[in-house]
């Protein structure tokens, strides 16, 4: 009688654990992005007024409905602005200087406005990064809100 080793066919029992947390990982992240995209980030009142300690307003909507989002709490935001360098003399090369730092929440409102501080001292287009805890989600959502420094 010749026996084979099972374990060349079938996969063990711990590598098959392996890879279901694995897949069951990604099926959580992947979930939680699409949760972000039911929910949307808008700074209000553009142009924003350039200032190293300008304070704007974040209005936070649920896209399907767009209903604000009331009691959030903003965990993390960051403001990024990229300006492209110019040859001299010529077109502008594709290398980038990124400008910007951490913001501040400064308050909310029961409007789903949130008030926020940054460092938006040079005119031109910015992006704002922000992760938000919401009531009703268990992950945190991430959004990004684009908006407008001017003089």
């Amino acid at each position: 009688m010749q026996y084979r080793s099972l374990s060349r066919k079938y996969p063990s029992r711990t590598a098959l654990g392996v890879i279901a947390a694995a897949l069951m990982s990604f099926s959580a992240a992947v979930d939680a992005a699409d949760r972000s995209q039911d929910y949307r980030f808008e700074v209000v009142d553009q142009p924003v007024a350039v200032s190293a300690h300008r304070e704007f307003n974040v209005k936070l909507t649920k896209a399907s409905t767009g209903q604000p989002v009331e009691n959030a709490t903003i965990i993390r935001g960051r403001l990024e602005m990229t300006m492209a360098h110019h040859a001299h003399k010529g077109p502008p090369m594709p290398m980038a200087t990124a400008m910007g730092g951490e913001v501040k929440v400064l308050a909310t409102s029961s409007s789903g406005l949130y008030r926020l501080m940054g460092d938006v001292s040079m005119p031109g287009t910015w992006k704002l990064d922000l992760v938000a805890t919401v009531p009703g989600e268990a992950q945190p959502i991430e959004g990004t809100a684009t908006f407008k420094v001017g003089q």
